[in-house]
This record gives C-alpha cells, sequence and structure tokens, in this order.
C-alpha cells in the first residue's frame, strides 16, 4: 500500500508540473514496454512452449532550481501478466504484488567545488562505452542501477569520472542506539571504486581507459576475501569514411576465492555502412572471454561483471552470467551482422553467431536473431523478432537435450 501511495503522489506531482507550462527548469516524463515471449530454449523440440508477457512501467519527473542544480526521481514497475496472488495463494485479480520500487532517485551538481567537476550521488543508472563491462541493461524488466556516486571532471577533450558504487551493504540502519542495535558486525558487504576516462581528441575517433576495483567481502575460503579483483582495460572507437569499428582490450588480476586471477578480454568488430541500399550495413565482430584451463592452479575466467550481454552474446542469453555460463571456460564468440531498411520506418536487423569455450576449445553452438523493428511515430515504437540455437555437445549435456531450441518475441514501446 505503501509503495502504491508513493506511485500516486508522483503521478499527481507530474500533472502538477505538467500544468506549469511558464516553468522550463522542471519536466516529466516515462515510459511503458510490454513484450511477450515464447520460449523454446529446452533443446527438447517435442516438449511444449512456455509463453509469458512482460510489463515494465517508468514514470520520473526532473527539477532544476538552479542552472547547475538537477534533481532526478523515477520509480519503476516490472511485472508479468497474471502474476498477481492473494494471501492463500491463489491468482486474484485484486491482489497486490508490490512490485514498485525507486530506479533513479539522485542529485547532481555541477561545478561543485570547481568549474569542470560535477557529482552525481544517490541511486542512478551507470553505462560505460559500449557496456561491455557496466551497462543498464535496457532489455531486461527491471534494468540495472546502482546506489553511490560519481564525480566528473572535464578537461578540455578528456573527461575523467571517479567511481563508488555500493554493491553490498550488510550493516543495518539503527534510527535508536540501543545495545543490540550498535553492536559491531564484520563488513561482509561488497563495492565497486573505479577511473572512468574518455578522450575525444582524435578526429573522428573515441578512446576509452578505464582501471575498475571491485571487492566481495564475504569469505567461503576462511581469512580471504571472496573477491579483490582490478580490472584495467581501454576501448577504441572509430570511424573512417562509411567504415566504423571498435576494439576493445581488459586484464583482470587479484584475488578470487583463495584463487589469483589472471584473465582478459580481446572483443572488435568492423562493419561499413551503404548509401543509398537497402542493405543498409554489415559488420563481422569477435569476442574471446578468457577461461580457467583444466587443471590450472588460478583463475583464468573473465568476468564481464555488470554488462549488457544481451546486445553482445545472442538474443537468447545463454551467455550472460559468467563463469556460470561457461562452466569457467570462457567464451569465444565470432559473428556477422546485418541491417536491411524495409522502408525509412522498419528496420530488420540479423545476427549469427558462431560460440565455443576459450581454454577448452569446443563448440557451444550456433545461434541465429532476427528482429525487425517500426517506429510508427516519435511515441510509439514496435519490434519483434524471432531467434534459433544449433547446439554442440557441451550444450546437449548442459540441458539435457539435443534438438534445435527456439525463441521469439513481440513488443511495444511508448514514450513520453
Amino acid at each position: 500500500m505503501r509503495k502504491n501511495m508513493v506511485l500516486l503522489l508522483v503521478s499527481v506531482c507530474a500533472w502538477q508540473l505538467k500544468a506549469q507550462t511558464d516553468s522550463q527548469a522542471l519536466r516529466w516524463f516515462g515510459d511503458i514496454r510490454v513484450r511477450s515471449e515464447l520460449d523454446m530454449r529446452d533443446f527438447r523440440e517435442k516438449t511444449p512452449a512456455n509463453g509469458y508477457t512482460l510489463l515494465r512501467s517508468r514514470l520520473g519527473f526532473e527539477a532544476r532550481p538552479l542552472e547547475n542544480v538537477r534533481v532526478l526521481l523515477q520509480v519503476r514497475d516490472s511485472r508479468v501478466f497474471g502474476q498477481e496472488r492473494d494471501a492463500t495463494g491463489a491468482f486474484n485479480t485484486v491482489s497486490d504484488t508490490r512490485n514498485l520500487d525507486l530506479h533513479q532517485g539522485f542529485a547532481e551538481i555541477k561545478k561543485f567545488l570547481a568549474d569542470d567537476v560535477t557529482l552525481k550521488v544517490g541511486r542512478q543508472e551507470v553505462g560505460y562505452g559500449n557496456e561491455r563491462l557496466i551497462g543498464t541493461v535496457g532489455w531486461n524488466n527491471i534494468g540495472r542501477s546502482f546506489d553511490g556516486a560519481v564525480l566528473k571532471s572535464e578537461f578540455g577533450g578528456l573527461t575523467l569520472d571517479l567511481l563508488a558504487l555500493k554493491l553490498a551493504e550488510v550493516h543495518q540502519y539503527a534510527p535508536t542506539a540501543t545495545v543490540a542495535a550498535v553492536q559491531s558486525v564484520r563488513d561482509s558487504g561488497a563495492d565497486l571504486f573505479g577511473i572512468y576516462g574518455v578522450s575525444k581528441d582524435i578526429p573522428n575517433n573515441t578512446v576509452d581507459g578505464y582501471v575498475l576495483y571491485q571487492t566481495d567481502r564475504n569469505q567461503t575460503v576462511p581469512g580471504t576475501n571472496d573477491l579483490s579483483r582490478w580490472t584495467l582495460g581501454g576501448l577504441v572507437r572509430g570511424k573512417a569514411s562509411a567504415a566504423d569499428y571498435d576494439l576493445e582490450a581488459a586484464y583482470q588480476t587479484g584475488s578470487r576465492r583463495g584463487l589469483d586471477v589472471s584473465a582478459y578480454l580481446l572483443a572488435g568488430s568492423l562493419s561499413y555502412t551503404f548509401e543509398e541500399s537497402p542493405v543498409r550495413r554489415l559488420g563481422l565482430g569477435y569476442e574471446r572471454l578468457s577461461g580457467s584451463k583444466p587443471g590450472s592452479s588460478k583463475h583464468g575466467s573473465f568476468d564481464p561483471m555488470f554488462h549488457t550481454g544481451h546486445k553482445f552474446y545472442g538474443f537468447m542469453d545463454y551467455f550472460t552470467s559468467f563463469p556460470a555460463n561457461t562452466g569457467d571456460r570462457g567464451l569465444i564468440d565470432a559473428h556477422a551482422r546485418g541491417t536491411v531498411n524495409i522502408t525509412q520506418a522498419v528496420v530488420t536487423n540479423i545476427w549469427v553467431h558462431y560460440f565455443g569455450q576459450e581454454s577448452d576449445p569446443r563448440l557451444l553452438g550456433h545461434e541465429a536473431d532476427c528482429v525487425v523493428s517500426y517506429r510508427m511515430n516519435e511515441a510509439v515504437a514496435l519490434e519483434g523478432g524471432v531467434a534459433a540455437f544449433l547446439p554442440g555437445r557441451i550444450m546437449r549435456d548442459r540441458f539435457g537435450g539435443a534438438g534445435t531450441s527456439f525463441w521469439g518475441f513481440l513488443a511495444m514501446s511508448v514514450l513520453f
């Protein structure tokens, strides 16, 4: 009830803000997305498909009380159609599962202590580069947000972000100081700190560099934190005439559950855009995420941490959690992509992937994805897609099925 009241209050405020047409310092915004999926990813062609419809609703408003001060609040409700149950566990259309949460709530202050420094603190979306390591995961029915602070500095063509993000907090807030409430508790939480720099000094090119430190103070191995890991890397994106490219390399070191970490990522893509042609774009790409070698005493599996894996490793999402989805053996993904403009408003994208293990080179399988997008107008977009995965021996053994798997979706998004 309390969360629903919050949504109602925000809605009322938004309508009031809309009425204040003479003020340019206030705005309200939102989006609704409905997506139905047909899931046959079990590699058993004779079993019936699972079907469900997802709904994500977001509503927010932004205030600028001063020229250099911005406040943004955004609430989000995520649910599956027909999921409401009452106290007895029975499905009921008058029950409430309370899916509402704060997606973003932050204050941003420009010229913070210096003219070229901006501080953003609170709950916020964080995405960098092409989101191979830190992304907002827009495809997800919830989407990713972090609690913490980002301090941004600008030096000519160079932008430098300092990150301090809380991933897991185990200390309980004690509003009243009692003996039990204020007793010291070992901190077994998790954090992400880092520096992310972006340079645009080279014409038609963007160069990113980053140093990220992630820690998890749980101790599966007594006396050793579960994670104390550094990720160092860089990304170059550029364009030359009708061709564009990106190259990224990263290395991880430190410790994970008592094992030394030594892992790497190598990725790149090359695409060409055609003018005055229905075949608008063709591209090739390659991703290599290292894995732990059999019998090795080191942890060699690269972890892309908070990536938007859906946009890289196939729409069927077999490889979005590392190292769990790859058996700690890493991943090789060689893929081709084509974009065809059916009309100005209708665009078709096709991907073909080859997936293999990195440290124990064996075939995982082949995936083909096809997505058709239709932009009805500035507010409404429709999208549909189908995908198929032809499994190799590893995937057949893992899922216990040997057939080709299938998946499809239909979605509608409305922005306001």
